[in-house]
């Protein structure tokens, strides 16, 4: 077999993993959804969550395709190594005359620490007046065809969502999204102004998941809650997270003890949204246990200061 007839192979099984499902997985893990929208407040941790989450999935050997929307600030460049060759833009895509399955593959831009991931954005420099608009249309099919490339689809959409037509055709097409908010009053604010424009039918926000991310030990979560309409899962503040998010290294496991919880509530998500787990009713539930963390012992911390938000717990929803 000649080098060329050797790399065309190595490509072509490479395409068939990534296209293909494990008909083996898929029954033991009944899909329950297959596009996951993550839209939040400034600060939420949107990027950092939607990477976590594909990783969780990387690990059940499901390839996960994460979508950078963001036009005004190019994410690629602060979430991959100083070096990584982004051929093609997410602008490119998005504006070409025609779009095919074949242009999204060569897109996808892989990390190197697991071969089910891969992520697509604007290149570094690059921002919304470097393409001509995009259309509702090259939108819609370009997230069609990634549905049908990729197990699951990650969508991190833009903190101002309505100015960037990706983000909201993201929104509109996933089967669902996952909300982040902060334990705030910049967080409550950016909800109470951008949750509105949700409102039409389309984009089925009776089916979203609510989250608390960011959150500190001395914030009283249940308080926040309230004012998000109730929520289920809380993603706790964590230093080694911020630092990998800083050394550009995300991809890279959490090994500290502070990290246990964050995980554990990552693990409970994907088997939420998505059916992946262990057990995915409870996996989630007996990693939060394992990480012996509970809300009691977070009270009773010695020298907490207590956040007292200044709007009574009934007023106001996510």
């Amino acid at each position: 077999m000649t080098g060329s007839e050797s790399g065309e192979k190595k490509k072509s099984m490479s395409e068939n993993k990534f296209m293909g499902l494990n008909k083996t997985q898929e029954k033991k893990f009944p899909v329950k959804n297959k596009a996951l929208a993550v839209l939040g407040s400034p600060g939420s941790g949107k990027t950092t969550t939607s990477i976590k989450l594909a990783l969780e999935l990387a690990k059940h050997k499901k390839n996960a395709v994460v979508v950078f929307c963001d036009p005004f600030t190019s994410v690629l460049p602060y979430v991959t190594s100083a070096g990584t060759a982004v051929e093609t833009s997410l602008g490119t895509l998005l504006t070409a005359p025609g779009i095919t399955q074949t242009d999204i593959l060569k897109a996808c831009v892989p990390i190197g620490q697991t071969e089910y991931v891969s992520y697509l954005g604007y290149r570094a420099g690059e921002n919304l007046m470097a393409y001509p608009k995009v259309t509702r249309d090259k939108a819609v099919d370009f997230f069609v065809m990634l549905r049908h490339l990729a197990d699951f689809v990650i969508i991190d959409c833009s903190t101002i969502f309505e100015a960037d037509p990706v983000s909201i055709v993201g929104i509109e097409t996933a089967d669902t999204a996952l909300r982040l908010g902060t334990s705030n009053l910049k967080g409550i604010a950016y909800y109470q102004t951008h949750m509105p424009m949700l409102a039409d039918s389309v984009f089925h926000v009776d089916k979203h998941y609510k989250a608390i991310s960011m959150l500190k030990p001395w914030q009283e979560w249940e308080a926040v809650s309230q004012q998000y309409g109730g929520v289920k899962y809380t993603l706790p503040y964590v230093t080694e997270l911020e630092q990998q998010y800083d050394e550009v290294s995300l991809p890279d496991l959490l090994k500290s003890r502070e990290s246990l919880k964050y995980t554990a509530e990552i693990k409970r998500i994907v088997g939420d949204v998505f059916g992946i787990g262990d057990n995915p009713a409870d996996a989630g539930q007996k990693a939060a246990q394992k990480a012996g963390q509970s809300e009691d012992s977070r009270k009773t911390t010695r020298g907490a200061i207590s956040f007292k938000l200044p709007f009574g717990k009934s007023k106001g929803e996510f």
